[in-house]
């Protein structure tokens, strides 16, 4: 099976899970709709880096500069809010 197969098929097993447990963690509706609006953007993230990393040699530097960007980000942000 090729990686990106395999990775496309943990997302999708991993969707429906994190979902139910964001329905029935007994969160209060503020926290229940920022959860799932997060992890949707995680995994459309997530499953854009995989599709450009897999798709050419310009999108596995394109994926290495959007991990290197999403990394100072959270940085900042841990220096920022702390």
């Amino acid at each position: 099976m090729e990686t990106r197969k395999l990775h496309n098929r943990i997302v999708m097993v991993l969707i429906p899970v994190t979902y139910l447990h964001f329905i029935f963690g007994g969160y209060k509706m503020e926290k229940f709709i920022l959860g799932i609006i997060f992890y949707s953007i995680g995994t459309a993230i997530y499953l854009s880096f995989n599709y450009l990393f897999h798709k050419s040699e310009a999108g596995k530097k394109v994926v290495l500069w959007g991990l290197v960007l999403i990394a100072i980000t959270s940085l900042i942000m841990v220096f920022l809010l702390h």
